[in-house]
């Protein structure tokens, strides 16, 4: 097999190989009973220099969606885990609202993504082998939002980096 040269290697393990994930989960926007997200997983770029390392993992465990108001605030609790033989550490997690979507999974046009948003992790951890950690995500609405968003659902997409521990 013919080498690649040392910067080209780094470039394809960024895109092969990926230390960061992105999961889908919802937030709902209600004021009646929520329902259960929908859950979907897929892979995000890699930190270079972890060739070796296979993807953690980033899983919304919070249960049921939380139901916000305007202006109010809620916790996401999400689950970090290694399945690597070795300590790494979470570098960033961050969480995207997408589109709002109503009961029958329409979408809401009138309703902008953001009247929510998520604070980012505060502070980098690290991961045990074979281990996991749970963080809480903050989320807040805004105080003024829209008619159209009552009783919408908020795709949130969750994703990160990570490197050797």
């Amino acid at each position: 097999m013919r080498s690649l040269g040392p910067r080209m290697e780094i470039a394809v393990a960024s895109t092969i190989l990926a230390v960061g994930a992105a999961v889908v989960a919802a937030m709902h926007l209600t004021w009646p009973e929520p329902e259960l997200p929908a859950m979907a997983y897929s892979v995000s770029n890699a930190e270079a220099g972890v060739a070796d390392l296979q993807p953690f993992e980033i899983s919304d465990i919070s249960g049921a969606p939380v139901e916000l108001t305007p202006g109010s605030e809620g916790v996401r609790l999400v689950r970090l885990s290694n399945p690597n033989a070795v300590d790494i550490v979470v570098l960033t997690l961050q969480a995207v609202p997408g589109q709002p979507l109503d009961e029958a999974h329409n979408r809401v046009p009138d309703c902008p993504t953001g009247v929510l948003t998520v604070a980012p992790m505060a502070e980098p951890v690290v991961i045990p082998p074979a281990g996991a950690v749970d963080v809480r995500m903050v989320v807040q609405i805004a105080h003024d939002v829209p008619a159209a968003c009552k009783d919408s659902v908020f795709p949130l997409t969750y994703s990160g980096r990570a490197a050797r521990g």
